[in-house]
């Protein structure tokens, strides 16, 4: 899964469900949306994933595999138990691979936490947890996994097919 592509899909739908709201809400057609509002969708659109854009970017960037942690912010009060225990096996694979990879992490509540959302778009909500971590590779989306604390290992094999 190519992870501009995902992102790409992902604003589009969100464009489309845009326009058909504002549609819906002034009894015209999409066309005419886009004809008397154009400019603001895009820029709400273009405002929006902005910040996405930004880490995607950096994300497809580096050339060794990232290891992406989408987690709840640490400062929060109502703390989550399954990212801090995950926090220990992002650092034994930290540990064990060093320079061989990139470590992406982001806190949920920042505008680039969004990133979750793309990720884990058509997901039933009650399946939607954090963290949520994944193993790119040259933009290539390897896998995904949310709302539970993976091995070290299970990351490390991930990892290793990745630099093959």
């Amino acid at each position: 899964m190519d992870l501009q592509k995902i992102l790409n899909e992902h604003r589009q739908s969100f464009k489309t469900r845009l326009v058909e709201s504002l549609a819906a809400k002034h009894s015209i057609s999409s066309d005419e949306v886009m004809e008397q509002f154009g400019d603001s969708v895009d820029n709400m659109v273009g405002s929006r994933y902005a910040p996405l854009e930004q880490v995607v970017e950096a994300i497809c960037a580096v050339p060794k595999p990232v290891l992406l942690n989408i987690m709840r912010d640490r400062q929060r009060e109502d703390t989550c138990k399954i990212c801090l225990a995950n926090e220990a096996n992002i650092r034994v694979v930290d540990e064990k691979y060093g320079d061989s990879i990139s470590i992406f992490e982001i806190s949920e509540d920042s505008p680039a936490g969004a990133l979750y959302q793309v990720l884990f778009q058509g997901a039933p909500d009650e399946d939607k947890k954090v963290p949520l971590t994944a193993i790119i590779h040259n933009c290539d989306v390897k896998r995904v996994w949310a709302g539970k604390s993976v091995d070290s290992s299970v990351y490390a094999s991930r990892i290793k097919k990745a630099l093959v």
